[in-house]
């Protein structure tokens, strides 16, 4: 299935080129690439097979976000972001998660910004709210926001100072998208605001964390927050090695216009491609052995803050040497690195 799932991902390369000046221009993913991510599940990562998912161990996701991402960083970015209303699937009672995740063509979004509120009514939630940065919130069927519970207008405390906060699943037509995403990067997100005005949420479409799981098997069990910070790093990897790549054809490509030795004669610039392979090679391999090791205590229901711990090191070395590798290869591209048809842009 994992290598399946990767050549799915690999083999949407070309149309993800032909799509990119309508990504950009449209500030959301193009059409044809969303019904591609729909038809290849890509987008379900973190579902179990019995909802229509891939159910793909981490280890095995992590390179499909580094090939998205590294092609289309708004597309790494909507497939990747797919996963963490699936992860708190888990938490769902299991017949309000079939109905959630009940229709394979399904996409979803989230906010973690507990920016709503959920007042208590009876069984039911009237839930109201502004939430910033949801992306892919045009593409979503259900989108899970995160609300302060309230009862009588007041925060429910469940500790001194701690007030009791849910994720509610709304439902497409129960919330209304502000256009607020005007943006450089990953643009084609569509990260816009969305407003909730006084809807009626029944109780068994939310989820605390508290709750407990109600899904067997690795999913069920598996640290989303880490989990969810490898797949980032991931993206950051093939966001820095597309940017290498980039650099590499420009070296051998690159016209000389001002006396001296061309881009790929130059030793610094050869120097500094050859330092920023092994370092992301390096970081790749850490973050991959990381996320394995915590994959198969999970499996074993053996692991600890001590895998965490690890897995979140290892993310964050990633994310970092994604970062230095895009920065050192748009300055060392010079000139062409400002216009928007460079890749490197």
């Amino acid at each position: 299935m994992s290598t399946d799932a990767l050549a799915a991902a690999r083999k949407l390369l070309p149309l993800i080129s032909q799509a990119r000046e309508a990504t950009e221009s449209q500030r959301r993913i193009a059409e044809p690439l969303v019904g591609a991510i729909r038809a290849s599940r890509l987008a379900r990562i973190g579902l179990p097979v019995s909802l229509h998912g891939l159910a793909l161990p981490l280890p095995e996701a992590l390179p499909i976000y580094e090939c998205l991402a590294g092609a289309e960083a708004s597309l790494g970015w909507i497939v990747w972001n797919n996963a963490l209303p699936a992860y708190f699937g888990r938490f769902l009672r299991p017949d309000a998660r079939a109905e959630v995740f009940a229709d394979p063509d399904w996409l979803y979004a989230g906010s973690t910004r507990p920016s709503g509120t959920a007042e208590i009514e009876g069984e039911s939630l009237r839930v109201s709210g502004r939430w910033s940065l949801v992306s892919g919130c045009e593409l979503a069927e259900w989108i899970a926001v995160r609300c302060v519970i309230t009862e009588h207008g007041t925060p429910r405390m469940i500790q001194p100072g701690v007030p009791e906060v849910r994720m509610v699943y709304l439902r497409r037509g129960s919330f209304q998208i502000l256009d607020t995403w005007h943006t450089g990067g990953l643009r084609g997100t569509g990260s816009h605001d969305i407003v909730v005005e006084s809807q009626a949420v029944s109780r068994r479409l939310t989820l605390s964390p508290m709750d407990g799981s109600t899904l067997e098997g690795t999913l069920g069990r598996l640290p989303i927050v880490s989990s969810m910070t490898a797949g980032y790093a991931a993206q950051l990897l093939g966001l820095g090695q597309a940017c290498l790549d980039s650099l590499i054809a420009l070296a051998r490509e690159k016209p000389v216009v001002d006396p001296g030795p061309s881009l790929g004669e130059r030793p610094v610039v050869l120097a500094l491609i050859a330092e920023h392979q092994c370092r992301l090679r390096a970081a790749r391999e850490h973050l991959h052995s990381s996320a394995r090791t915590l994959w198969q205590a999970a499996e074993s229901g053996t692991h600890d803050l001590a895998h965490i711990a690890a897995l979140f090191g290892a993310a964050h070395h990633a994310m970092a040497q994604g970062r230095a590798a895009v920065s050192a290869a748009y300055a060392a591209a010079g000139a062409t690195s400002l216009y928007t048809s460079s890749p490197l842009e």
